[in-house]
This record gives C-alpha cells, structure tokens and sequence, in this order.
C-alpha cells in the first residue's frame, strides 16, 4: 500500500468508513484518497470527480460523500480522488487552502521533477487513471471572492463545451499554464473544473449537489458526455492575464487609514473592500482599486498568458497616491485576502466571448 495514497475498490471496504459526519471521514482517511465504485456496464468506461484538493473548499467533498452514502452504481466506472484532507483538518475545519510547508495540490499535476510528496501523490493517481478509459472529468472547487457560479476548461474542445454547459450556465477558458488536475486530464478526455461559490456555504454545497449529479448522470453520445439539449454555455469568458501584488508590497484589504495600528501605517499598499463584487462584471477605467504611499512605485504585475508584462496597459498610480484601473476591464475569480492573494494572484482579466 501507498504511504501517499488510500486506495478503496468497492463500497465493500468504503462503506464502514462513511458512518458519522463528513469530518468523521476525514479523520479516518487522514491522507490523499482514491476509490472506484465498479460500473454496471459491461462496456469499460470511466468517470473522474476530484474534490477537496484545496483543503478549504468543501462543497465537492460534501456532495460527494452525499452520494457515496447512498451506495449508488452507475453504467461506468466511478473514480473519486479526495485531495489536501491535512489542510482540511488542521485548525478547525476547511480552515486552509493547503499548509504551510506544503506545495498547492492544484499547481503539481505534472510538474516535475515528482520530489515532493504532493508531486509523487500526483503522479501515482496519474498512472493509476492512465490505465482506465475515463471519458470525463470534473474537478469541484469553491472560489474565495464572490463569483457567479461557473466552469472552466483549459482545452477548449466541442466535448468540452458541451460537457461544460451540462453542469454550468457560464464558461470560462482558463488558457493558463498552472500544473491544475484539468490540464493533466485535458488530453484524454474533456476535464472540467466547477466554481461552486463560497465555501461553507449551504447554497453552494447545494449547487455542487447539483453539478455532480448532473455530471453522473449525462449521456454518452457520439459528441462526447453531456445533454444534448445543451451544446454551450450560456456566457463564455476568456481569461487574457493574471493580476498579482509584486512580493515585497506588503498589503492589506480594506485598512482605514484613520485607524491604521503601528503595523497598518507600514503597509506599501491597501486594496479598497469589496473589489470581489466587480467579478464578471466591469469595472470602468478610472475605477480606484486602492491606495499607495504617494511617490511608491507600481505595486501591482499583470502578465499575459506567455508571461510578458502588460501592468502598464491597465494600471497607473497618481501623484496623490491612487491606484487606478486604466482601461475598461471584467474582473474574475477577485480575491478578498492576503493569504489567498499571495498563494494565488489578486484576479484575472478576461473578456466576455459570448
């Protein structure tokens, strides 16, 4: 056995483990989790769903117990990775996206060299799939700032399409290259990952309910798995950059001056509260997205999708120390911490396609 990785085939040996609470599990699994629930179809299929690979989105974790419980069969093989259940369980509940020490769970999938643990976990659940005729794959998250529910693909590709519009109204095309489980995924068969809204909240936990029954009970066709009916998104975005803070501003949301601690008043910059409501929206050139030290430099990086520098393009500060969005631009995936700032980005720019 795998000192990376669980490992259950069947509901024979999962089931003792999915008595008492959600967290009840978690403590019982303590580690990356595998399990594939047999098929009833003679014919070999397969199907993906990943949940919890950041330990502080739950609502794929909990919709997915859900349905374990229920001790549910499908026509195709049903494979379930459970992710950073470390990061799930320290302090509290769903408290963490991953640990201090660790790597993100959602950046080392086929970032090599695999000399980590979470890069060789990877890695063997890679190999382990790479056998199995999985023909979909969905990958269920929750955001950090308020965003619409939606998708996205990485590869967009008709299957994709379709697959996307079964579990939600709004696409975004990633296009990004960030070792996620979908990118791994992307060249065998139509992976997607899901925004489910907030974390530990009940409508979210309800939605990702949704797309996960959505996802196992879609057709196969000719065209790929999904509703016919459906063929596209209602909204399709495009991501274009990426917005950071430069690593040595130190920054904070929504500090006001007038009550700045000793600690506050040395803060490089303070981002206004509240940005996140821009998400798939627009927000207008002139907008002011915070306050800088009068004279300080840039404090933002935006690059494109090759990583050349456009910060320009988009943002400028002005004598009297504002920062400003220069051009009309739609925010998404708008964070509202530091922590989650500096282990991700600020946001992305994207453009509406349809």
């Amino acid at each position: 056995m795998s000192d990376l990785l669980l490992r259950f085939d069947g509901y024979d040996e999962l089931k003792p483990l999915l008595s008492g609470s959600d967290e009840d599990v978690l403590v019982r699994l303590g580690k990356p989790t595998l399990i594939r629930i047999p098929g009833t179809d003679p014919q070999p299929r397969a199907r993906l769903v990943a949940a919890l690979l950041h330990g502080n989105e739950d609502s794929g974790y909990h919709a997915v117990l859900d349905v374990l419980r229920t001790g549910a069969r499908f026509p195709f093989d049903w494979w379930v990775f459970i992710g950073n259940v470390r990061a799930a369980m320290q302090d509290g509940w769903y408290a963490h996206r991953y640990l201090d020490g660790q790597e993100d769970f959602n950046r080392v999938w086929g970032l090599g060299p695999p000399t980590t643990r979470m890069r060789r976990c990877a890695s063997e659940v890679l190999a382990i799939l790479e056998d199995q005729p999985v023909e979909a794959a969905l990958d269920i998250h929750n955001t950090t700032g308020h965003n619409p529910y939606h998708a996205i693909l990485s590869t967009v590709t008709p299957a994709g399409v379709r697959l996307a519009a079964t579990c939600s109204d709004i696409l975004l095309e990633w296009h990004q290259r960030a070792y996620t489980l979908m990118e791994a995924l992307d060249h065998r068969c139509p992976a997607l990952a899901v925004e489910c809204g907030l974390p530990g909240l009940p409508d979210s936990h309800a939605y990702a309910a949704g797309v996960l029954e959505r996802f196992l009970s879609a057709p196969t066709t000719e065209a790929g798995v999904g509703d016919p009916a459906r063929p596209r998104p209602e909204q399709t975005y495009e991501v274009l950059h990426r917005v950071e803070v430069r690593p040595e501003v130190r920054f904070a949301f929504g500090a006001p001056a007038a009550t700045m601690t000793d600690e506050a008043a040395e803060l490089d910059l303070v981002l206004h509260p509240g940005l996140d409501g821009y998400n798939f929206g627009m927000m207008l050139a002139g907008t002011e997205l915070g306050r800088i030290d009068p004279g300080a430099a840039m404090p933002l990086c935006a690059t494109d999708r090759y990583g050349r520098d456009v910060t320009d393009r988009y943002f400028t500060t002005t004598a009297d120390g504002r920062l400003l969005i220069t051009e009309d631009v739609t925010p998404v995936m708008m964070v509202t911490t530091v922590v989650q700032t500096r282990r991700d980005c600020l946001f992305y720019i994207a453009r509406r396609r349809a």
